[in-house]
């Protein structure tokens, strides 16, 4: 069995036609959706999903574990991820399917698997550098990106699913660094091309590229990183990225982004929400300004 697992927010009518699409190649959706109002008969047109409301924004990873812990799945069942605005062509899941079971046919131990992606914001498709090449089409990297991540549910049971304590944009950096830490490789495909839309656009600075997020994932993203620093199992390499994140990028942002004071603000919100051991949804103290 296939199942998909579909993180949704305040989504238009455009989702709806992503996850018509995506119905189409798996045995059952799950729609987990993190907005204030219900938006089921938004989805009433996809026939073999299940929408559950979840009342609040529980953010990437409490939603995917509500699922997860609570339905019944068996070991060898497959379970791919998505973001809501995330648009796939004919076979794109098949392909994926195939390619994990030529990788294992090899002697591998596969944690989990992604397409190469076609990024809307740069016109390029991204693949990393540092790569290992497993069969003709695929290699071993260090991380993939949630969207179209395909796993066993036994493999992301043994463990422990997905980490609560990332709200968000980190969590499968964290998800794919687990396995590798539990002999499992986190593997790349180019038979398969996703279209993926990274932030709200890019500017580049000599050989940099640098993506613009509203102000509020710079909370996430730079509280999420403060977490993944006390992590053992993070790469000496991706150590020195998640520093950097928290240091320079911020003041990069402010230079070259509007906004400049809200970015601040949730900058120095999240530094301050980690320390308060803060987790979960982004929510203001007394005096101060409110989440939008």
């Amino acid at each position: 069995m296939i199942y998909a697992l579909v993180t949704i927010y305040n989504p238009d009518k455009s989702v709806t036609d992503n996850m018509l699409a995506l119905s189409a190649q798996v045995d059952k959706v799950y729609l987990l959706d993190n907005s204030n109002t219900d938006n089921s008969a938004q989805f009433s047109p996809v026939k073999n999903a299940e929408y559950i409301f979840l009342g609040e924004n529980l953010g990437l990873s409490a939603a995917f574990n509500r699922v997860l812990k609570e339905k019944l799945f068996n070991d060898d069942d497959f379970i791919i991820f998505f973001d809501q605005d995330s648009h796939i062509s004919d076979g794109h899941i098949s392909i994926l399917c195939d390619e994990y079971k030529k990788i294992e046919d090899r002697g591998f131990a596969v944690g989990c698997l992604g397409p190469v992606y076609f990024n809307t914001s740069s016109g390029k498709v991204e693949i990393p550098h540092q790569k290992t090449k497993l069969s003709e089409h695929s290699y071993k990297v260090t991380s993939i990106i949630t969207s179209s991540m395909l796993v066993c549910y036994g493999e992301l049971k043994a463990i422990g699913f997905w980490n609560e304590d990332i709200f968000l944009d980190m969590a499968d950096w964290d998800l794919c660094w687990r396995f590798i830490a539990h002999k499992k490789l986190c593997c790349m495909t180019d038979a398969v091309t996703l279209h993926h839309t990274l932030g709200n656009g890019e500017k580049k600075i000599g050989f940099l590229r640098i993506y613009e997020w509203h102000a509020t994932r710079s909370y996430y993203q730079t509280r999420d990183s403060l977490y993944l620093l006390k992590k053992r199992y993070v790469p000496f390499k991706f150590r020195i990225n998640l520093l950097l994140l928290i240091t320079v990028r911020p003041f990069i942002h402010f230079i070259l982004f509007n906004n400049k004071a809200e970015r601040i603000t949730y900058v120095k919100k999240a530094f301050a929400d980690y320390f308060r051991n803060k987790k979960g949804s982004i929510s203001f103290y007394r005096n101060e300004k409110k989440d939008e």
